[in-house]
């Protein structure tokens, strides 16, 4: 485009040295053709865009991620005059178009289209525009081109996909996670926990009383535990979609891989989030678990969600403290992160902490109790490679 840019630049230079020098009908003819050329492309491309018309379905609105979507476009020309180049370029960030080059160029003759029967796959759970992004068009000289967008984008919702996880093989998991200590009676002996109204008196730890500023009591072996708790931290801590999407996306497969593994094997899942407020699900079957699924698909993730009100929240909460095992999926590992795990611990909960960050080297140095587990995860990296 600027080779021939400069072509008809020099031109129009020649015929103004024509006409200077040598006058005549000729050389006026081939001053005004040289002037008037770039403003015909000018003006071809205003009618292209008038003309232009854009076709595009999904069959239906909501989804799930990674899977193939029925995607339809038709490129029309309902002018008079030919279309020398139209170019299309598609949402790309969250999704990507089947068999079709972003960018590719089309020539439509009058009265023509070009459709295009594919499929799109969505990477990430949240709600965006897929399909056609924008538009470029060239003149027949290829001297301008035209960017415009799509004013008829279309939107989706997607859900988060379920992985089937068979067995835990991350090692950190098999030794907190295990069927066997999940199902198990006992936790050891002594460990505390925070006094709860109706606790025997006789049981409060001094020691662990003074240093926490409140009462904790000693839990002894025999004490009853229930299942799983699985907590799912919905803070936005980014702007960006491009940031944010993959890691809420991540953090509710992790959450929702685990908690079908556990409710597969026998094992409850209690199951909490919060957004206005504190929410806790069941999950004990597959019935409760697509019923948990639905919830997760469609929970929002704000930046005034902070991880520290979900904890204060959690802590007072018996049927947490209750739990053979907590497991934490969060978007980073904080203060306040380490400060609930440790009162965990202290009541003779284990924790795993799945951080999901773009960076996932950024946490492995932290171990800061015996039995709380970080495992850092990558929102690009497969969910069966994570557990």
């Amino acid at each position: 485009m600027r080779r021939n840019r400069i072509a008809v630049g020099l031109l129009w230079i020649l015929s103004l040295v024509g006409i200077s020098f040598y006058g005549g009908p000729v050389s006026y003819g081939f001053f005004i053709l040289t002037t008037l050329l770039p403003l015909i492309g000018l003006l071809y491309l205003v009618c292209v865009r008038m003309r232009f018309t854009i076709y595009q379905r999904l069959e239906g609105k909501t989804f799930v991620s990674r899977q193939a979507i029925p995607y339809f476009f038709t490129l029309q020309n309902e002018s008079f005059f030919a279309f020398a180049s139209v170019r299309v370029f598609f949402y790309s960030d969250f999704s990507k178009v089947v068999d079709l080059a972003d960018g590719e160029e089309y020539e439509l003759l009058p009265g023509s289209g070009i459709s295009e029967d594919t499929s799109l796959i969505c990477r990430y759970r949240g709600s965006y525009h897929v399909g056609i992004r924008d538009v470029e068009i060239t003149d027949f000289l290829r001297l301008f081109r035209m960017h415009y967008k799509n004013p008829e984008p279309l939107e989706v919702m997607i859900y988060p996909e379920v992985a089937t996880v068979s067995e835990l093989r991350d090692v950190r998991l098999t030794r907190s996670l295990s069927r066997e200590a999940l199902l198990g009676d006992t936790v050891p002996d002594p460990i505390v926990r925070e006094y709860i109204a109706g606790d025997d008196r006789r049981r409060i730890h001094a020691a662990a009383s003074a240093r926490e500023g409140k009462w904790m009591t000693r839990r002894f072996a025999g004490e009853e535990q229930e299942g799983v708790a699985v907590v799912v931290g919905t803070h936005r801590a980014s702007d960006k979609p491009t940031e944010y999407l993959p890691a809420e996306n991540r953090i509710l497969e992790i959450a929702l891989a685990l908690s079908r593994y556990f409710a597969a094997e026998g094992i409850p899942v209690r199951a909490f989030h919060r957004c206005e407020e504190l929410s806790e699900s069941v999950i004990t079957d597959n019935a409760s678990f697509e019923t948990y699924y639905r919830t997760c698909a469609e929970v929002p993730f704000l930046p005034v969600y902070e991880d520290r009100l979900l904890f204060a929240e959690l802590l007072p909460r018996t049927s947490l403290r209750s739990s053979h095992a907590v497991i934490l999926t969060l978007g980073e590992w904080s203060a306040e992160t380490a400060r609930f795990a440790r009162i965990l611990n202290e009541s003779g909960v284990p924790v795993v902490a799945f951080v999901v960050s773009g960076d996932p080297s950024a946490d492995e140095d932290s171990r800061p109790f015996v039995h709380t587990e970080i495992i850092p995860v990558s929102p690009e990296t497969a969910i069966t490679e994570v557990l």
